[in-house]
């Protein structure tokens, strides 16, 4: 398969309707795991320069959003570990789970997971200059794209049958996710600026 900008963009927006197939054509890819990790990282440094002009443009009150969402490269460096976490949660919860997946698969569907979610905030940032009800559409949908894709990703995966149950147990896992990260958090200082007199 030869990938370009145009071949990239049209599976992006073939896995709405079509995520499964989409999910079998990247898992016949046989690139080496390093090579998976390099285009991962490179994605989400994509993402995290598209996070400092957003920032720019957009600047958010740290009062308001807290020191990890108002600070765009501490979001980064959260963004990349969640990232990380999340392409082992999705291979070793699914061969608990029964699951015949590859770890090499669990790369790419995060790869692609946020692929189409740069591509998500890139439509965001450029109707926000804008059309700021039109960006909050499409980062609603962008959001919901994100759980279509890992729900099907992970089922064509794992060869689960009921894509149902694989949203459930996203969900479960989010949740124990983000219980892990607010105690990694609170322990390293990151969090509410509680003040005395303050609730």
């Amino acid at each position: 398969m030869i990938f370009d900008w145009g071949t990239l963009f049209g599976m992006a927006l073939q896995t709405v309707p079509e995520p499964r197939k989409v999910a079998r054509d990247l898992f016949a890819l046989a690139y080496p795991r390093a090579v998976l990790w390099q285009v991962l990282a490179l994605i989400l440094v994509a993402s995290s320069f598209m996070g400092v002009i957003s920032s720019i443009l957009f600047p958010v009150d740290p009062d308001l959003m807290g020191p990890l969402f108002s600070n765009p490269m501490l979001l980064a460096v959260s963004e990349a570990s969640i990232s990380v976490m999340t392409v082992f949660a999705i291979y070793w919860v699914g061969r608990m789970a029964g699951g015949t997946g590859l770890f090499k698969d669990a790369i790419l569907t995060v790869i692609w997971l946020q692929f189409v979610l740069l591509i998500v905030e890139i439509g965001v940032l450029f109707f926000g200059l804008f059309a700021p009800m039109m960006a909050t559409l499409l980062w609603i949908m962008g959001g919901t794209l994100g759980f279509w894709i890992l729900t099907h990703f992970i089922a064509e995966m794992h060869e689960f049958r009921s894509p149902g149950m694989v949203f459930l147990g996203i969900i479960l896992t989010i949740f124990a996710m983000v219980v892990v990260m607010s105690v990694v958090l609170a322990m390293i200082g990151i969090g509410a600026d509680t003040r005395p007199g303050e609730f």
